[in-house]
């Protein structure tokens, strides 16, 4: 009989592996030199490789193979989006990139190395829901921006989507296995993906009365530098 765990964790990995390919399109922009460096999220990466790396430590001490794959393909994933930023960063200089990729991977490996050498997966594992606690707000972050602005258009709403995906996927997963440090992260990321997709559908409904708003406006005060 199929663990319904592990078809939560199977079904999350294949998610959370096509989400990982979503920074591809800021790289092409950068790479066509369509955009500067500056909107590549770098930041976000590294504290996905350094969320991951925990995790994956947590899933080789509690011997889940599944979860563990979503781990590997996650780092892989975005040291390749690392190793380009090095290589955009550095003036597209290819020894500059082979050293820093080099010590971001002894990197990882020490962080790996010591995770596992601890051993207390419980106390990893709450290491690991805050670097997701931390992730899953920044949406909530946004969300007042765009509430502000009325501007649907700063919600990327295709991978909002699958991040609904995803979570629920990993949120059942922590349901099965009783695991409070995969519910509490994920029930946030649910929730504010949930209230990001919500106000998408809310403006983007009312983007053309937005528009009639802007315009009326506009002839007002032209009606005003008019009567002057």
């Amino acid at each position: 009989m199929v663990d319904l765990a592990d078809i939560f964790s199977t079904s999350g990995t294949i998610i959370s592996f096509i989400l990982s390919f979503t920074p591809i399109f800021p790289f092409i922009k950068v790479f066509k030199k369509e955009e500067k460096i500056d909107i590549l999220p770098e930041g976000l990466l590294l504290t996905l490789i350094l969320n991951r790396i925990v995790w994956g430590s947590v899933w080789i001490l509690t011997e889940r193979k599944i979860a563990l794959l979503n781990s590997v393909l996650g780092v892989g994933v975005c040291d390749i989006f690392v190793f380009l930023y090095f290589y955009l960063y550095f003036n597209r200089t290819y020894l500059k990139t082979f050293i820093s990729s080099v010590i971001l991977i002894i990197i990882e490996g020490g962080i790996l190395y010591l995770a596992l050498l601890w051993g207390n997966h419980t106390a990893l594992s709450y290491i690991a829901m805050v670097f997701n606690v931390m992730m899953f707000i920044s949406p909530g972050q946004k969300i007042v921006r765009v509430i502000r602005e009325k501007n649907y258009k700063l919600i990327p709403i295709y991978s909002t989507i699958i991040n609904i995906l995803c979570s629920s996927c990993w949120l059942g997963y922590g349901i099965c296995i009783n695991l409070i440090t995969q519910i509490v992260p994920n029930a946030l990321g649910l929730f504010f993906s949930i209230l990001n997709t919500s106000a998408w559908i809310y403006f983007f409904i009312n983007r053309d009365k937005k528009k009639e708003n802007e315009k009326e406006e506009n002839n007002e005060d032209e009606v005003e530098l008019v009567e002057k």
